[in-house]
Order: C-alpha cells, then sequence, then structure tokens
C-alpha cells in the first residue's frame, strides 16, 4: 500500500506530520503532490517539493490520501483538478486522512455526503452550507466509511487511529 500526500499551498504539516513520520518508519514515504507540479510553501514557511501533479492519474496501488489542514485560500479548495484527483481517488477504494480545513476539500469535491466528520468548529460555522450533507461530532478524530478527519488538535491521536485502520503499528 502507498500513500500520497497532497501539499496544497500553505499546507500546516503539524497536523499531519506523526502520520508522515510514522509511514517513513515503515519505509512507507507517502508521494507528494502538488496542484501544478512544483514546490510549496507551507504555513510553517517551509518548502515542500513535489514528486507529480494533482492531474496525473491514481495509481492502483495507492491506498491512503493525505489532506493537511492549512491556510488555503478559497481557489485551494475549490479547484476542479483537485476535485477530479479526489474523486478518481475515491473509486479505489482507498482511504482519506483530512485534517482541520483539509475537510473543505473532500466537502467541496462532494465526498463527505452522509458521513460523520470532525474539523475545527469555527471551519464548520464558516463553511456550514458545504457541510450541510455531512454530520459534524466534535472532538479530535472521527472515522466514517473511507474518511478519517481530524479537528487538527492532536496529531498523534490522528496516528493511532490511521494505524490502527490499516493494521499498521508505527
Amino acid at each position: 500500500m502507498r500513500a500520497v500526500f497532497v501539499a496544497l499551498p500553505c499546507s500546516r504539516l503539524g497536523d499531519v506530520a506523526p502520520v508522515l513520520e510514522g509511514l517513513r518508519r515503515l519505509n512507507r514515504r507517502a508521494r507528494v503532490i502538488t496542484l501544478d507540479g512544483r514546490w510549496c510553501h507551507t504555513a510553517e514557511g517551509l518548502t515542500v517539493q513535489a514528486d507529480g501533479v494533482i492531474e496525473e492519474p491514481v495509481p492502483p496501488d495507492v491506498g491512503l490520501c493525505i489532506l493537511p489542514g492549512g491556510l488555503y485560500e478559497a481557489s485551494t479548495w475549490e479547484d476542479l483538478r483537485l476535485h477530479r484527483y479526489l474523486r478518481r481517488f475515491s473509486t479505489t477504494g482507498g482511504l482519506f486522512v483530512a485534517s482541520g480545513e483539509g475537510l473543505l476539500c473532500l466537502a467541496s469535491a462532494g465526498l463527505l455526503g452522509g458521513l460523520r466528520f470532525t474539523a475545527p468548529s469555527h471551519v464548520v460555522n464558516e463553511h456550514e452550507p458545504m457541510f450541510r450533507y455531512a454530520i459534524f461530532e466534535p472532538g479530535p478524530v472521527v472515522i466514517d466509511g473511507n474518511v478519517i478527519s481530524s479537528d487538527g488538535s492532536n496529531a498523534q491521536v490522528l496516528l493511532q487511529a490511521v494505524f490502527d485502520r490499516l493494521n499498521l503499528r508505527p
């Protein structure tokens, strides 16, 4: 099973860093993709180099798609290329891991319908129409269907939920 990390402009690595590090320790480095295939800056001021572009086909052996939270402009989570990629990934039966504002990407692509999720309450309140077909549950992590969502408050709990779901040991 391979993983893909969707690095968007102003992504917050701290939300998902333990998951990425846990994968690396198991020699399962996540492939990094961006909207245009070039580097992007994180919210922490780091530069992330891309391995690929969001418009590439989803490899059949990718089973995990990681969407970090971040200081996203609406144009980022509304990007149709991102929607297309996420919808293609959802057909593979893979697992989404989304933290904080990363849930906006899934909601905007129409992939949260009927699912329980968590996110920072201010994000849910500010973008309530996008989440109207999903069920908000407060808490650090919620798992439903093929989505593991996090409110970004506890990255270690997210790591444990992901590795438990994948039957891996960090």
